[in-house]
């Protein structure tokens, strides 16, 4: 078996377990937090084969996602659930829930191909997996007492946040889990304006379209609270009129600050904190289905490659390759232009999507990119560049086109020597 000299020390300090094996599962490295947290000691396992420890992986699925990421020269998730089973560790964090077992997430990467070595990255998500149960258990149980609204009053009181305004946004009447939400006194509320506190973007938004029109509304915002900071809330306002039919509304709110974390998570690439692929093939979509674009008014898609960056993770590992996602990352977000959208693609590719440009426009906001990430310097690695595939929108298209032209024009760019930009349309147009 080849010996070869681990990052130990830098892999030894991550919050993870790493795990480093050839494609017939044969152990060569295991990191401390592995030994911490399955009591299996780096001395016992390392030259052993994995399934001596864990027979209940399905190892036809591992070899296939180990030889698809060696093949690839990238990432791919291994996806650990009751049916296709990994590594089983069992918490040990003092917790109030019923999750006995850590809910990992698997990211097998490529470590040294010429050798079918990979590096097995194991992550606990048992926190997130909780606050997605816990938020799923309060929607729950708002849900069930929005049933029982008009029959318990105390619990309502105690524990839905309404507000009951007349027509000109005053506060009439208030729940006690709205004052004990935000941390006011009902004295320093009722007559008060819903305005005061939430602004006029509330007044505007939530208020005056539902009482100008006297229809029921709903819809999200974002406040802030002295005693919470900043907050999302769901809101609901519904026209009441009393028998002498006068108007008043009831605003019941719900705060969604949780929800709106999860889905910041569900959107954002962990490792460069830009957006992920997954938000922005939603974008995209969203882009296409406009049916106004003309050639005047058209957009365009930038891939952009780091170069060598297989060559840097080789020769500097892949915590620097990292640092280098990040820092390239960090450049092009600073450098796009307010409205244009930026995205992680995948591995060393990112994507930018740019509204309201012509392939002039395009190609320039692209070129300035490059040069951006050309005055790059990273520490340990020095000079960085990245080259720019540049696809604008024509009559035609589809999603698949336009991506493809762009990812081609990028090829054109590697193929031409790297650190530039290109595009396959006709400039003469």
């Amino acid at each position: 078996m080849t010996t070869i000299q681990y990052p130990n020390i830098l892999l030894d300090t991550l919050e993870l377990g790493s795990i480093i094996i050839d494609e017939d599962f044969n152990v060569l490295y295991w990191n401390q937090w592995l030994e911490l947290n399955t009591g299996i000691s780096s001395v016992e396992i390392i030259g052993k084969n994995l399934s001596l420890f864990y027979p209940d992986i399905d190892y036809n699925v591992l070899k296939r996602k180990i030889r698809t990421s060696l093949r690839l020269n990238s990432p791919t998730f291994y996806d650990a659930t009751h049916h296709n089973r990994f590594i089983e560790i069992s918490r040990t964090k003092i917790t109030t829930s019923s999750l006995k077992m850590m809910q990992l997430q698997i990211t097998i990467s490529p470590y040294v191909v010429e050798e079918s070595l990979v590096m097995i990255s194991i992550y606990d998500i048992s926190d997130l997996h909780e606050l997605k149960l816990s938020l799923q258990d309060k929607i729950k149980k708002i849900d069930d007492l929005n049933r029982e609204l008009y029959q318990d009053q105390m619990i309502i009181d105690v524990n839905l946040m309404i507000v009951k305004i007349n027509d000109v946004n005053e506060i009439l009447d208030v729940t006690k889990a709205f004052i004990n939400f935000f941390g006011y006194e009902e004295t320093d509320l009722i007559g008060s304006s819903l305005s005061d506190m939430f602004g006029e973007d509330f007044n505007k938004r939530m208020t005056r379209e539902p009482i100008d029109a006297q229809t029921k509304w709903s819809g999200e915002i974002k406040v802030h609270s002295d005693l919470k900071g900043a907050v999302w809330l769901d809101a609901v306002v519904t026209p009441i009129s009393d028998v002498d039919g006068n108007l008043s509304y009831t605003v019941i709110f719900h705060d969604i600050t949780d929800k709106k974390r999860l889905e910041l998570l569900s959107i954002t690439d962990p490792l460069t904190k830009l957006n992920n692929r997954h938000w922005f093939n939603e974008m995209y979509q969203n882009i296409f289905m406009r049916r106004h674009w003309t050639a005047k008014n058209s957009f365009a898609v930038i891939i952009a490659d780091i170069d060598h960056f297989k060559k840097i993770n080789d020769k500097f590992g892949h915590l620097i390759g990292d640092k280098a996602l990040i820092n390239v990352a960090q450049i092009l977000s600073e450098t796009i232009r307010n409205g244009d959208l930026l995205a992680r693609w995948g591995g060393e590719e990112f994507v930018i999507l740019l509204s309201n440009v012509d392939l002039y426009q395009a190609l320039h906001v692209a070129e300035k990119l490059r040069l951006a990430v050309e005055k790059l310097n990273i520490e340990e690695i020095g000079k960085v560049t990245a080259s720019f595939g540049v696809a604008v929108f024509v009559n035609g298209d589809n999603q698949e086109s336009l991506l493809t032209r762009a990812d081609n024009a990028l090829y054109k760019a590697k193929e031409k020597g790297r650190n530039r930009t290109e595009s396959l349309e006709n400039l003469s147009k």
